[in-house]
């Protein structure tokens, strides 16, 4: 089933107008969408602005069910205490996220169910105190990944888990006082690289081989570190180790 995209922004935009009569909070954004060859963009401008997937007492509740192959997904969330929530299920897309401001939450996941292959994402993030969690892959298939964060600001928290073969994992960071905890696991052909400039980080990176019968399952790790009193961990082994 395909969902033009028309139709798509005009339920967007009737439920990002409406949900403010009957929410405390301000504008809110329901979506659930499958089919292939998509173009989304949206964009949330303000204080207190929700997108999909659960969220309970600050309203939404649901959605923000992505799906299909062949998407290309733009979203800029412009503001501070914004939140994204959800799941999405899809193969060969491009998404391109650009947040700006502070005491933002992100909680998404990419192929908790379904596959998540071809997968290229580019995400800025400027302020401080964000709260993110995201999930990429986990019992479904989930191969060749590229993943690219630029993130300016001080005091936030990124827990980025990253289940895919054949996955390059890019992220550039400026600010103090920083946590970061990224895991790549079960899975071939690891590529981590980070740049950080600022002190007072804490990282903890987990790269985890997947089996790859009698030949080795490649995992590189390349970071380069300018910081004060930084606490950085590394925990990288093959799965039998």
């Amino acid at each position: 089933m395909k969902m033009s995209k028309l139709k798509l922004f005009l339920g967007i935009f009737f439920l990002g107008s409406v949900m403010p009569l009957i929410a405390d909070d301000d504008n809110e954004i329901f979506l659930q969408q499958s089919g292939d060859n998509l173009t989304l963009t949206i964009d949330q401008v303000g204080y207190g602005n929700k997108f999909g997937g659960t969220i309970a007492n600050g309203s939404v509740a649901t959605d923000m069910i992505l799906t299909g192959s062949n998407i290309t997904f733009n979203l800029d969330q412009i503001g501070n205490s914004n939140q994204l929530f959800g799941p999405a299920i899809f193969d060969s897309a491009t998404v391109n996220m650009v947040f700006t401001g502070d005491s933002n939450i992100f909680d998404w996941n990419i192929g908790d169910t379904g596959d998540a292959d071809n997968t290229n994402i580019n995400i800025a993030v400027t302020g401080d105190g964000n709260e993110w969690d995201y999930d990429q892959g986990y019992a479904a298939s989930a191969n060749y990944l590229d993943f690219d964060l630029t993130l300016i600001g001080d005091s936030n928290e990124f827990f980025i888990d990253i289940d895919s073969d054949q996955a390059k994992w890019e992220m550039e960071v400026t600010g103090d006082s920083n946590n970061i905890d990224t895991k790549m696991l079960d899975a071939s052909d690891h590529e981590l690289k980070v740049v950080h400039t600022g002190d007072s980080i804490n990282m903890d990176v987990i790269m985890q081989s997947g089996s790859c019968g009698n030949k080795t399952c490649p995992g590189k790790i390349d970071l380069q570190l300018s910081s004060d009193n930084a606490t950085v961990t590394i925990n990288q082994k093959d799965t039998s180790d």
